[in-house]
């Protein structure tokens, strides 16, 4: 295939002018440019003190760097990770792979389809980004050309991650569930190994050094002048090691995806199901039918909610072996980190240690809530299955209320699965007890914010897909978003907008009781848990009316 064939892709030209033409993916493109730009003039100098200023233009580049790469982590993947799956089910994949395009071309177009979608959502910053070097106290070889080399590495890697798990999905809503999965732990669970191990050497430091370098954090930490607190814990890669590796992975899963776009790799078998003998033991199976629980389900009793139980029976992460995968994971987790603070592996006090048991607690609600809340209403409106429940008996808020406990009970369950933790740092150090109530306290209301918030925007979405995509974006920006406002503490936040900000985040609340790095100056409970519940109310509210809305007669 020659150059201008190439560049000519159909596949490419399908794919970018489809998305541009997308309302959300225009409006995430201003949301970018508003947000970066607005960071620049909060602190621009309105007289002639640039030289004044510049000492702290590093401040504003940092959160302006932060919010651009998180803003790539949130939209884009989201595309990929529904290319290959939708063609699939709309039956175009099987029309394309037959046709004379070679499967690498499709890959390619795909690929750099997102690739430079990615591109435009960070260059509407570029006039923030300069504005930067303008104020001065950076340059464009330190600063500037490596942290665009490491948003065009992070479009490469999460643009192939998508097309890798799409490639292997049977849904659009399990598509974006596992590529954010995947997501999560290349950009946060990665860096674990290495705080764990600390300033060790061996073979056990450098896997775990190798590991760090799949996080985008410590790059833009090194470029962003933040990187003494990641050499603190034993963190010693920059942004060349992460582009080494993003260009690494990013070819490993190309061909991990090629390798599935063949006609007859796509192909599904479908299960034959079970051969038995029906004449000599049908009088057997019909004795063991009235005994056996394994062959017969038990009633569901008066004072169990039925669409509650119809909910953990039905989705995959409501059975017993998933939950109990989840609830040791995390207990795990929690016992090893507080092992790590007793051992003195690193030199970390009980309250750093708790400060990581809150992200990961935070992690895993952002993981797994949106997920499971989402498919709440949008997944029977999209199945038809909400029409059947509108005709049966059970009232509308007997339904709401099943949807929500089975949603909510899955994540307290996994929350309560680092309690262990929480004990074993209160008997080491029994003066955080009360800190250790409060945090529990918190935590409780970023569940039922997750819940509740994923609920509502599974109401007003049309599909489990967009509802999915939908909530984990929402919770990013309540989440993630507060805490990049902390991050641009002094510039150029206040310390009252920083506080008032944090007021709407449940983790920061419980990051501020265990008085972790950066937190020790704000005073968030009780006021942040008012807030919470405040929001969780708003949301019931809009949820219910939803809901009520949905079922009403046509």
């Amino acid at each position: 295939m020659n150059p201008q064939s190439f560049f000519s892709n159909p596949i490419l030209r399908r794919e970018l002018i489809g998305r541009l033409r997308s309302p959300k993916a225009l409006i995430a493109i201003a949301i970018v440019a508003i947000v970066s730009c607005t960071l620049v003039l909060m602190r621009w100098p309105r007289e002639a003190t640039i030289d004044l200023v510049s000492q702290g233009s590093i401040q504003v580049f940092r959160p302006v760097a932060y919010a651009i790469a998180i803003a790539i982590m949130m939209l884009t993947p989201a595309f990929p990770a529904t290319a290959i799956v939708s063609e699939r089910k709309k039956g175009t994949l099987v029309l394309m792979l037959n046709s004379p395009t070679p499967p690498w071309v499709i890959y390619v177009g795909k690929l750099l389809a997102n690739v430079l979608l990615g591109v435009l959502l960070f260059s509407v910053s570029l006039p923030a980004i300069f504005a930067c070097y303008a104020m001065g106290g950076i340059s464009i070889v330190n600063h500037i050309i490596p942290l665009l080399l490491v948003f065009l590495g992070m479009a490469f890697q999460y643009s192939a991650l998508g097309l890798w798990v799409s490639s292997r999905s049977q849904s659009i809503d399990a598509a974006l569930r596992w590529t954010y999965s995947i997501l999560l732990f290349l950009v946060v669970l990665s860096i674990g190994p290495s705080v764990l191990v600390g300033k060790l050497s061996g073979i056990v430091a450098w896997i775990s050094q190798a590991l760090t370098t799949l996080s985008p954090i410590p790059a833009l930490q090194q470029i962003t002048g933040s990187q003494g607190q990641a050499k603190s814990i034993g963190i010693g890669t920059g942004w060349v090691e992460y582009l080494i590796m993003s260009a690494l992975t990013t070819v490993g899963l190309a061909m991990a995806t090629l390798y599935k776009l063949h006609p007859t790799m796509m192909d599904r078998a479908r299960d034959a199901g079970k051969v038995i003998e029906a004449k000599q033991s049908s009088w057997f199976r019909r004795l063991a039918y009235l005994v056996d629980p394994n062959r017969r389900k038990a009633g569901i009793p008066f004072w169990l909610n039925p669409i509650m139980v119809k909910e953990f029976r039905t989705r995959k992460f409501g059975r017993l072996h998933w939950l109990l995968r989840l609830v040791a994971a995390g207990a795990i987790v929690s016992i090893l980190l507080t092992v790590v603070a007793a051992t003195g592996t690193v030199n970390w006090g009980v309250d750093r240690i708790a400060s990581s048991m809150v992200l990961m607690q935070i992690g895993f609600l952002l993981l797994l809530g949106p997920s499971l809340g989402a498919n709440l209403i949008a997944s029977e409106v999209e199945s038809g299955g909400w029409q059947l429940m509108r005709a049966s008996p059970i009232p509308a808020w007997r339904i709401l209320t099943g949807k929500l406990m089975s949603t909510f009970l899955t994540l307290l369950l996994l929350l309560l699965a680092t309690l262990p933790g929480y004990v074993m740092m209160s008997y080491i150090q029994p003066a955080i007890g009360g800190q250790v109530s409060n945090v529990v306290v918190s935590l409780l209301i970023a569940t039922a914010m997750v819940t509740i918030l994923s609920a509502c925007v599974s109401a007003y979405s049309k599909t489990s897909a967009a509802a999915t995509a939908a909530s984990y974006a929402v919770l990013l920006i309540l989440f993630a978003g507060t805490l990049l406002i902390w991050l641009g503490r002094g510039n150029p936040f206040g310390p009252v907008f920083v506080e008032r900000a944090l007021l709407l985040n449940p983790a920061a609340t419980a990051l501020a009781e265990m008085k972790a790095p950066g937190f020790e100056t704000f005073q968030l409970i009780p006021n942040g848990w008012y807030v919470g519940l405040a929001i969780c109310t708003a949301g019931l509210i809009v949820l219910v009316l939803r809901i009520a809305k949905l079922t009403r007669p046509d």
